[in-house]
């Protein structure tokens, strides 16, 4: 009698079916549990034939680096919008300091200018 083995689809499918009944039904925190969901969707069904193709010896190896890359490519994009938002955190800082400096300025010429009665103090 032959062997058969089973396709990596199958070992994913059993190996997802599990993975959901017993671990993430036993996880106390929702956010956990919606993360979960969120890794299974954006990352491990996105790139099954990926996983597919590896030579890694198991399902759970696969999906952990595969899970592990999808982390990396949000914390990228992440560091990337933060580094925008401290760029225009700082355009916006310089310009107000240009703005005080405006102000500073007007107003010391306001107050060395001799008392013109138009102008109120």
């Amino acid at each position: 009698m032959g062997r058969i083995t089973p396709s990596f689809r199958q070992l994913y499918e059993e190996t997802v079916a599990e993975l959901k009944s017993e671990l993430q039904s036993a996880m106390v925190d929702l956010g956990h549990k919606s993360a979960f969901d969120m890794i299974l969707k954006d990352a491990w069904n996105r790139e099954q034939a990926a996983m597919g193709n590896s030579t890694l010896p198991t399902v759970c190896d696969k999906l952990n680096l595969i899970a592990s890359i999808h982390n990396r490519k949000l914390t990228a994009a992440m560091a990337r919008e933060l580094k925008d938002k401290d760029i225009k955190i700082k355009q916006l800082s310089d310009s107000i300091v240009e703005l005080e400096n405006t102000i500073k300025i007007i107003m010391d010429k306001l107050k060395t200018e001799p008392n013109d009665p138009g102008i109120p103090r």
